[in-house]
């Protein structure tokens, strides 16, 4: 049987949300495919209605994939990505709603950009809410001028995530090193940023997403995610946080300007924070600079626009308000600046590096990345 796409729908009980989740995905999915419904040793009666679910409209074929005990989420999507053949296969949670076209424009998107190799729908999870009152059907119908575009991300999650059969060659599966459930999805996004794949989101697919209904009432759900969290960090390092001040912006479409947004989403993909402080040409957002060159915006890149007249003492002031969630580096781009900004290092002690300094800026990176105390 040829199908575009191999779906792998994970469950474990908690058939109050597994039900809905079945019933909107037969419902809205027309692209031709096959499901993989992988168990996780549920209770008898969640596993006799498992067996019973049948194929109908696109999705052609079912397959119950049973677990006699709970193998945890990254052991239990991994026997859905083995059984898998087609071009493309989408893990999914069971606690989702989908919507119409949904799939179709995931394959789209990805179709016409085969540098992505792990791609989410846009969803709840990314701070997509439908307004009060609106069904998310009809919200969905309202992303679709957005068609066809993307957006870069530094990690996707894998509540519902489309995976290219590229990158299930090159990578495999999650990793099993992690404790049943939590950053499974950020080490694969890594590795995948780290073979030379784009993960990304996908401006018009919409899923709706009750988030981690399944794990909320596990006692031990927090030390899981903060052991995980301490073994990713440990493999990955840090997320940092970057102040990247720029005084006079490069004119849209311009041979420059693509080379710096390239450096700053390079940065990016190495789990940072970019936030870039810079005159932006009236009219402009941040995300247009980048189309502007042809390129998708990254999410990780921030931008706060600064006036062009006083673009030094804007952006220092920005920078040094920034008290919370301080940064780890500044990328400086004079010396007299850089060399005021770092005698206020006793105020945001951060380190402060000449933005044309590669090799230092690498070296600090690193060793504040690798500082996980």
């Amino acid at each position: 049987m040829s199908v575009a796409c191999d779906l792998v729908l994970l469950s474990w009980n908690h058939l109050e949300q597994t039900q809905p989740c079945l019933e909107t995905l037969f419902a809205t999915t027309r692209t031709p495919c096959r499901l993989f419904i992988v168990d996780n040793g549920s209770e008898e009666p969640v596993r006799r209605f498992l067996a019973g679910v049948k194929p109908a409209g696109a999705i052609r074929e079912v397959v119950l994939l049973q677990n006699e005990k709970n193998e945890g989420f990254p052991r239990g999507m991994n026997r859905g990505i083995q059984a898998s053949s087609a071009p493309y296969v989408c893990l999914l949670n069971n606690d989702l709603r989908f919507t119409p076209g949904w799939l179709e424009e995931l394959l789209a998107v990805a179709e016409a950009n085969p540098q992505i190799g792990v791609l989410n729908p846009e969803s709840n999870t990314f701070g997509k809410v439908p307004p009060r009152g609106m069904p998310i059907d009809r919200f969905a119908e309202t992303l679709g001028s957005l068609r066809g575009q993307y957006t870069e991300v530094g990690m996707c999650i894998g509540f519902c995530m489309l995976i290219a059969r590229p990158a299930v060659e090159r990578l495999g599966g999650l990793t099993d090193e992690v404790e049943r459930i939590f950053f499974e999805d950020e080490d694969y996004a890594m590795r995948a940023q780290a073979a030379g794949f784009v993960c990304a989101v996908a401006s018009a697919s919409y899923v709706f997403h009750a988030e981690h209904q399944t794990v909320r009432q596990m006692a031990e759900r927090e030390a899981i995610f903060q052991r995980n969290r301490r073994w990713c960090e440990g493999k990955w390092g840090r997320r940092l946080r970057i102040a990247w001040p720029r005084f006079e912006t490069p004119p849209a479409g311009s041979p420059e300007l693509k080379a710096w947004l390239e450096r700053l989403i390079g940065w990016a993909r190495r789990r940072n924070l970019v936030y870039v402080y810079a005159p932006i040409p009236q009219g402009l957002s941040g995300p247009e600079l980048f189309r502007s060159v042809g390129l998708a915006p990254h999410v990780d890149v921030q931008w706060y626009r600064i006036p062009r007249a006083a673009a030094q003492v804007a952006a220092a002031g920005l920078i040094l308000k920034r008290v919370k969630k301080p940064f780890d580096l500044i990328a400086t781009p004079n010396g007299l600046w850089g060399a005021a900004i770092r005698r206020l290092g006793f105020w945001h002690r951060a380190d402060v590096v000449p933005v044309d300094d590669e090799q230092r800026l690498t070296e600090a990176w690193t060793r504040k990345s690798r500082s996980l105390s």
